[in-house]
């Protein structure tokens, strides 16, 4: 079974055309207040622009830099700026930061891995294996690559989800509040919202994605337990989806006194595969082994016990079942058995 075509950034055809520029092509300085100056932009035949004064007198404008923020609060070139982003988080890059590595002792880094269940899952059925096996296989895969410690995303999904339900109780309970929540861990939503849908905005959940709660664990408590700062802990997630590139690169999750991002570099599902091809590595004939949890102990790789197991991250079906019991008194159990089989299933409520 070949990855899905459309997590590849392969035949676009959307880069930015005339009818599509981007809105912040130049940096203009804008004349001394009270003398009375008037300039105009002029665009020359070789593409640059020239700032044209009242005497005649030319000057060549430098181009701006645009951030991901401008780009993400542009309704124009979107995908585009994203194709830009994704090389400079991609195989090719991982493994130059790799080969460049010095010794942790002369500031190198440490790398740690986190591992979401939806990317084991796609690699598993990429190669027709167990989900657990496919896991314990891209463990040995990293630790061979040089990964100090290999985790899985299932406690920081949880955390996620504990804290989306206090949050829903927080504004339920005010009333000056009294507002609905937005999920906001898929990025596309995200960009979506920002881009098309500003009315959506105040809704937009405030908890972080369980990929950038992974961040803050790894850059926070594993960095400590290593030994490290967080800038020397080198943090690849393995991901579903290209849209998680963009959420790592956002400002949001820098840490502005070191420069440190939460999240240093997403691969996504295909990626692994094409990290295998480039480094001529059988993948079915890799070992599996454990992971690392949180408390600095090597687990053999399978499900962990606790959190809902939903298709899509279980936050509606979660954040439903808690609000019940804290605001009515009412225990909801989801049976998923009917589902699972074909049925509709369906939900149990009682006292």
């Amino acid at each position: 079974m070949d990855m899905s075509a459309g997590l590849r950034l392969t035949g676009l055809d959307d880069f930015i055309t005339p009818s599509q520029a981007c809105i912040k092509p130049v940096e203009s300085v804008e004349p001394a207040a009270g003398k009375g100056n008037s300039v105009s932009i002029q665009f020359e035949e070789d593409g640059t622009y020239q700032e044209v004064g009242n005497d005649g007198s030319k000057k060549q404008l430098a181009p701006a830099k645009i951030t991901l923020n401008d780009c993400l609060a542009c309704s124009g070139c979107i995908t585009s700026a994203e194709s830009v982003l994704i090389t400079q988080q991609s195989v090719d890059e991982f493994l130059s930061v790799l080969a460049a590595n010095q010794p942790v002792e002369q500031g190198g880094k440490v790398f740690v891995v986190s591992v979401s269940p939806q990317a084991w899952a796609s690699v598993a059925t990429k190669y027709n294996i167990p989900g657990m096996e496919a896991l314990g296989r891209m463990s040995t895969l990293f630790r061979s690559l040089g990964a100090a410690k290999v985790m899985d995303v299932v406690l920081a999904r949880d955390l996620s989800l504990v804290e989306a339900c206090e949050e829903h109780l927080s504004r339920a309970r005010n009333t000056e509040e009294k507002r609905p929540v937005l999920a906001s861990a898929c990025p596309g939503w995200v960009c979506y919202a920002e881009k098309t849908q500003h009315p959506a905005l105040p809704y937009m959940s405030a908890v972080k994605s369980p990929q950038q709660i992974a961040g803050t664990l790894v850059k926070g408590h594993v960095a400590a337990q290593l030994g490290v700062s967080a800038a020397q802990v080198y943090h690849i997630c393995l991901m579903p989806c290209f849209d998680k590139k963009l959420e790592a690169s956002r400002d949001d999750f820098l840490e502005e006194v070191t420069g440190s991002r939460e999240v240093d570099l997403v691969l996504t599902s295909a990626e692994v595969v094409e990290l295998l091809e480039k480094r001529g590595l059988d993948f079915l004939s890799l070992p599996p082994s454990g992971l690392d949890n949180l408390w600095g102990e090597h687990v053999e790789a399978g499900l962990v016990a606790w959190g809902p197991h939903g298709s899509s991250g279980s936050y509606a079906e979660t954040v439903f079942a808690h609000a019940a019991l804290a605001m009515h008194g009412r225990r909801v159990v989801i049976k998923e058995a009917a589902a699972a089989k074909g049925g509709e299933g369906d939900t149990e409520m009682g006292e």
